[in-house]
């Protein structure tokens, strides 16, 4: 998902900032590209992911000509690395809770309850877990809320 969502977010940069273009350049196309990837270019070290590309290019770059397009194609880049490696993640992982009524503790087919959960969340992967999940029940295994 996040990379369909990075490739419309490219896109359409680029298309809006061919468009912001002051001064004749050549290649100019290919460089708000490159200066895009850039900006969004990115370290990951003990799963924490930096927008290194955006560091070398305030440390490093310093454009002469279409200088604010090029600053700006970093910035969305940096933007769109901002969506696509923290904040997708984090909406994609949020907890999510279902009630549903279940019968007797001891007659309970965790299979089916699985496949049930699968259908109704719409999981197409098998990569996910049920966390805290916690039941209180008589003795006669009658589900108590």
């Amino acid at each position: 998902m996040a990379s369909g969502i990075y490739t419309i977010l490219f896109i359409g940069s680029i298309l809006f900032l061919a468009r912001k273009k002051a001064e004749e350049e050549a290649n100019f196309l290919s460089k708000i590209m490159g200066f895009f990837l850039l900006g969004a270019f990115n370290f990951t070290f003990n799963e924490v992911s930096l927008p290194l590309g955006f560091f070398v290019y305030i440390l490093f770059f310093r454009p002469k000509l279409n200088a604010d397009v090029k600053r700006l194609a970093a910035i969305l880049g940096v933007l769109v690395f901002i969506l696509t490696f923290w904040i997708f993640p984090q909406w994609e992982n949020r907890p999510k809770s279902i009630e549903h009524e279940l019968g007797s503790v001891y007659t309970m087919d965790f299979s089916a309850e699985d496949e049930r959960i699968r259908q109704e969340l719409k999981l197409e992967d098998k990569n996910w877990k049920l966390e805290d999940l916690e039941v209180e029940y008589a003795k006669d295994g009658r589900i108590i809320d």
